[in-house]
């Protein structure tokens, strides 16, 4: 079994979202998206479709979220995290990466 690895992204550029569902190997990788990094959480968003066709997991801050207006838009596979669990979620993985 690999390491845990969250993707910790907070940018509306997708390149993030790219990297982390290119991940190859064992490790089980997460995308935590924070801030504008929440609209690239859309149901027509086909780079997270990818994403989570490959088994990534997908979490977005609830507050971002809502403060955007778009909980109506965001995919039902992805989760919706308020901000005390996010340092829950960084404690449970192995290694971050801050896109």
């Amino acid at each position: 079994m690999g390491k845990k690895v969250l993707y910790f992204i907070t940018s509306e550029d997708i390149t993030g979202v790219e990297l982390a569902s290119e991940h190859t190997g064992e490790d089980a990788v997460t995308i935590l998206l924070l801030q504008n990094a929440v609209y690239q959480a859309n149901k027509t968003n086909k780079m997270v479709s990818k994403a989570l066709d490959k088994n990534v997991t997908i979490v977005a801050n609830k507050e971002d979220v809502e403060v955007r207006g778009i909980k109506n838009f965001i995919s039902d596979k992805i989760k919706l995290i308020a901000y005390d669990e996010v340092v829950d979620l960084i404690f449970a993985n192995d290694t971050i990466i801050n896109m």
